[in-house]
């Protein structure tokens, strides 16, 4: 994706931890996730401790892993993206 569409966010950790913070209602209460730590080494991996949150308590946590492509010098202006993991359940 452009920079354009990083919603300002100055870094691939930055717009991540964005993206995997959030809250919705659902069904009368509210779910979402929270990011608690989070690192994007040389711009590279992003790695992140995420917990699950109903109602604003916490639950689960859980980690989040996405291999980040960061091309600041692409000439189809295609310069940041990421692949996230599947999910891993015991």
């Amino acid at each position: 994706m452009p920079f354009t569409s990083m919603g300002g966010h100055a870094s691939a950790k930055a717009y991540l931890d964005d993206q995997f913070t959030y809250s919705r209602e659902v069904d009368g209460g509210t779910s979402g996730l929270r990011v608690l730590a989070s690192s994007c080494p040389r711009n590279r991996t992003y790695y992140a401790a995420v917990q699950v949150m109903t109602n604003g308590a916490g639950g689960e946590v859980f980690a989040i892993i996405c291999k980040v492509l960061w091309n600041p010098g692409s000439k189809t202006r295609e310069q940041f993206g990421y692949k996230d993991s599947a999910p891993l359940r015991r």
